[in-house]
C-alpha cells in the first residue's frame, strides 16, 4: 500500500506532466512488450521452458564461449593502459570541479550496485563445485582440487570482472560529463560512432538491447538471491523452506529497493548503500573473529599468490579453449553475467563520477570493487572449505541435498551466537539486494529518458514502475525451479545463468562499439590540446 501511495503521489503531483514528452515511449514499451513475450511461457509452461533454456545454454557457450574468455581479458588490460597513460588525467567534468561524492559514498553505491546479495550465496558456495569438479585434471578432493577451490572465488568476481564493469563508464562518462552529451544511456557511450543524434537507429536498437538485457540479468540476479534471504529465516526459526517464504523476502526487497529509488541518489541509495557497506564489514569482522581466524588468514594470503601465478592460464580456462565444461559452467557465464550488467553498473557509475579523473574512476573501480568481493571469498568461502575439510560439518551433503542458500545459512548458524547472528545476515542480504536493484531501476529510468541533465534523476514514476517490473522475472524463475524436483545443488541455479548467457551476446558488440568511439574521442581531444 505504501508503494501505490508513492506512485499515487507522484501522479497527483502535477509537476509529473511537465516532462510528460521526456519519455523514450518506444524502447520503453518495446522493453516491456519484449520481456513479458520471455516471461509468459515461464508462468505457463515453467518445466519445458527450463529443458528449453537449457539446451540453448550449452549452444550458445560452444558458439562464442571463447569470445567472452577474450573479451573479458582485452577489456583489462585496455583499461589499465588508459588508466596509467596520459588519458588518465582527463577530468570528467569541469577542470575547478571535486567530486560529487566522498570515497567512501563513493566506493559504497559503485560497489552496492555493481555486486548483489548474489556474492554472499557464491562467496560461500561457489568453491564446493571447484572442489568436486575441479579444472586443469585436477583430482576432486585433493589438495590442488582446493588450492583451485580457494582461488577461483576470488578470480570470477575479481579484477577482470570489475573492469568489464568499469570499461562502459569510461566511454558513457567521458561523453556525458566531457563531451556534454544530453543524455545518460548506453547509447552515449557510442555517439562518437553514430554522431550526437539519439534517434539514430542503431543508438535506439542499441538502448533497446540494454534495456532488455538488463531487466533480464537484474531479475535472475533476484531470484538467485531471494532465497539466501529466506534460509536465514528458515534456518534461524528451524522451519522448512518453501517458495512462499522465498517470495514473500522478494516482495520485501521489491518494497525497500523501490522507496529507495523514489527517493533518489543522494537521499537513497547513497544512504541505503552507506548502511550496506557497514553490515557487510560488521558480517565478515564477525565470521573472521569467531571462524577459524589462523585458516582463513593463511589460505587467503596463499590464494592471492596462486592466483597471481596462474591468472593468465584462469583467464583462458582448460582447453579446449572456450569448450571445456569447466569454462562453460563457469568463467564463460561469469563474464556472461558482467557483460550483461556492464553497461547498467557503467551509466551509473558514470552518473556518481563527476569530478573524478579517469584515472582515480577506473583505478577506484578495480581496487574498491576487487578488494570488496576478494574479503567474500576469503573469509566466507574458506570459512565453509575449513567446516568441510575438518568434518566439522557436512557442508557438501547440505549443498547437495538441500540447497546452496540453506549451506550459507547452516554454516554461519553453527558459529558461536551463530543463531542470533542470522537476522543481521538475512537483513544485510535483503538490503545488499535493494541496492542493486534500486540503482538498476535508475538505469532502466535514465534510459528511458530522452534527455537528462548533469546531476538531474529520471521521474520518480519512471523509477518505481521499472522497480516492479524488474521483479516479474525472478516470480517466473522461482516458480520454474519449484516445480522441477530433479535440480539439485549448483542446478538449481541453472535457469538464472541460463537467462543471463542468452541476453548478453549482443552486447558483446556494443562494447567493441564503445571502444571504438572512446579511442576516437582520446585522439581527437590529443589533436586539439
Amino acid at each position: 500500500m505504501f508503494l501505490l501511495r508513492l506512485v499515487f503521489i507522484q501522479f497527483k503531483d502535477q509537476r509529473i506532466f511537465i516532462k510528460k514528452d521526456n519519455i523514450d515511449w518506444t524502447n520503453f514499451i518495446l522493453t516491456v512488450l519484449v520481456s513479458l513475450s520471455i516471461l509468459i511461457p515461464m508462468f505457463i509452461a515453467p518445466t519445458a521452458t527450463n529443458q528449453y533454456l537449457n539446451s540453448a545454454y550449452d549452444y550458445i557457450a560452444n558458439s562464442i564461449g571463447g569470445a567472452y574468455l577474450i573479451m573479458g581479458l582485452l577489456t583489462l588490460i585496455f583499461l589499465l593502459f588508459l588508466a596509467f597513460s596520459q588519458y588518465g588525467n582527463i577530468k570528467l567534468g569541469k577542470d575547478h570541479e571535486e567530486p560529487e561524492y566522498g570515497t567512501f559514498g563513493w566506493s559504497s553505491m559503485l560497489f552496492c550496485a555493481g555486486i548483489g546479495a548474489s556474492l554472499v550465496l557464491y562467496g560461500s558456495t561457489e568453491w564446493v563445485d571447484y572442489y568436486l569438479k575441479p579444472p586443469f585434471n585436477a583430482v576432486p578432493g585433493s589438495k590442488e582440487s582446493i588450492e583451485w577451490a580457494s582461488t577461483y572465488g576470488m578470480f570470477h568476481w575479481g579484477i577482470t570482472g570489475w573492469a568489464i564493469y568499469c570499461f562502459p563508464a569510461v566511454a558513457i562518462g567521458y561523453n556525458y560529463h566531457v563531451m556534454g552529451a544530453s543524455s545518460l544511456k548506453a547509447s552515449t557511450g557510442c555517439e562518437a560512432v553514430f554522431g550526437n543524434n539519439n534517434n539514430h537507429f542503431l543508438a535506439r536498437l542499441i538502448d533497446l538491447v540494454y534495456m532488455i538485457a538488463l531487466v533480464g540479468v537484474l531479475g535472475a540476479g533476484l531470484g538467485l538471491t531471494s532465497p539466501v534471504v529466506s534460509a536465514t529465516i528458515t534456518e534461524f526459526f528451524s522451519i522448512e523452506q518453501s517458495l512462499a517464504i522465498t517470495i514473500s523476502c522478494l516482495l520485501l526487497c521489491l518494497v525497500i529497493y523501490s522507496i529507495s529509488t523514489y527517493f533518489g541518489l543522494e537521499k537513497g541509495i547513497q544512504k541505503l548503500s552507506k548502511f550496506c557497506a557497514y553490515l557487510a564489514f560488521l558480517v565478515l569482522i564477525y565470521i573472521l573473529i569467531f571462524g577459524p581466524t589462523s585458516y582463513i588468514i593463511e589460505s587467503s594470503f596463499q590464494s592471492v599468490l596462486f592466483m597471481g601465478e596462474n591468472f593468465l592460464k584462469m583467464s583462458l580456462g582448460p582447453p579446449p579453449f572456450g569448450k571445456s565444461e569447466f569454462s562453460k559452467a563457469w568463467t564463460i557465464f561469469m563474464w556472461a553475467w558482467f557483460f550483461g550488467l556492464g553497461p547498467f553498473v557503467g551509466i551509473f557509475i558514470a552518473r556518481i563520477s563527476r569530478g573524478r579523473t579517469i584515472r582515480s574512476m577506473i583505478l577506484g573501480a578495480l581496487g574498491f570493487g576487487t578488494m570488496g568481493t576478494s574479503l567474500f571469498f576469503m573469509i566466507m568461502g574458506n570459512n565453509a572449505i575449513y567446516l568441510e575439510t575438518n568434518n566439522l560439518m557436512p557442508i557438501i551433503e547440505i549443498w547437495t541435498n538441500e540447497s546452496p542458500a540453506v549451506m550459507v545459512s547452516r554454516s554461519i548458524s553453527e558459529m558461536i551466537l551463530g543463531k542470533w547472528i542470522l537476522p543481521l545476515v538475512g537483513v544485510f542480504c535483503l538490503v545488499f539486494m535493494a541496492t542493486t536493484f534500486d540503482s538498476g531501476a535508475y538505469t532502466l529510468a535514465s534510459s528511458a529518458t530522452k534527455k537528462m541533465e548533469a546531476g538531474k534523476d529520471p521521474d520518480a514514476w519512471n523509477r518505481i514502475f521499472w522497480a516492479f517490473f524488474i521483479a516479474l522475472l525472478p516470480f517466473a524463475l522461482l516458480i520454474g525451479v519449484t516445480d522441477s524436483p530433479d535440480l539439485q545443488g549448483i542446478d538449481k541455479l541453472k535457469p538464472f545463468q541460463t537467462i543471463v548467457l542468452l541476453i548478453s551476446p549482443p552486447l558483446l558488440i556494443v562494447y567493441i562499439i564503445m571502444a571504438i568511439g572512446l579511442i576516437k574521442n582520446l585522439i581527437l581531444k590529443k589533436k586539439n590540446d
